[in-house]
């Protein structure tokens, strides 16, 4: 662009005989800084293919393989799934540290695991929590916040297989 606009000037007589010969040098230096610039280009960076070399034997992979914990398997973690999805527990009650179980209508679960161990005498604390799934009108304990008679039949949780009521109730026995 610069060199245009110089043969511009010379061309239509705006540079006088002494700027002619100030641009002539300033042109030669643009040209040989262009020059030696692209000279000293370096040689293209090569990448060297990477190469696969066998670092551990298949028996040792496969021995290292990290199990993946299915809910299937996991009770506790089928109950979580069940209490913060399909079970719709969230809706109503409320654990701390479970972002979604925010629910303020049923009691608080938080330490449900070592409160139901002493909120029904003579019943396990496993035997009230599935009572309390299946049957919660069948015992409403009193003095616990939220606990409202007719608040959750058996209807709520009717759904539920046996399998996922027992997973719900060792889920519910962790929460200390």
């Amino acid at each position: 662009m610069i060199i245009i606009t110089i043969v511009y000037l010379f061309n239509y007589g705006v540079v006088t005989t002494s700027m002619k010969k100030s641009l002539l040098v300033v042109l030669l230096g643009i040209l040989l800084a262009t020059v030696s610039c692209a000279s000293a280009q370096t040689e293209p960076v090569r990448v060297q293919e990477p190469t696969i070399a066998p670092t551990a034997e298949v028996e040792d992979i496969v021995t290292k393989v990290p199990t993946k914990v299915d809910s299937a398997v996991d009770p506790v973690k089928q109950g979580y799934d069940i209490f913060t999805g399909t079970g719709g527990c969230v809706a109503c009650h409320k654990i701390e540290n479970i972002p979604t179980a925010i629910g303020m209508v049923g009691p608080e679960l938080t330490y449900i695991g070592t409160d139901s161990e002493t909120r029904q005498p003579g019943v396990s604390a496993k035997d009230y929590l599935y009572e309390s799934i299946r049957e919660p009108q069948a015992f409403v304990p009193e003095g616990v916040e939220r606990s409202v008679p007719n608040l959750m039949t058996a209807a709520i949780t009717a759904r539920l297989t046996e399998d996922e009521v027992n997973a719900l109730v060792a889920f519910l026995l962790e929460q200390k």
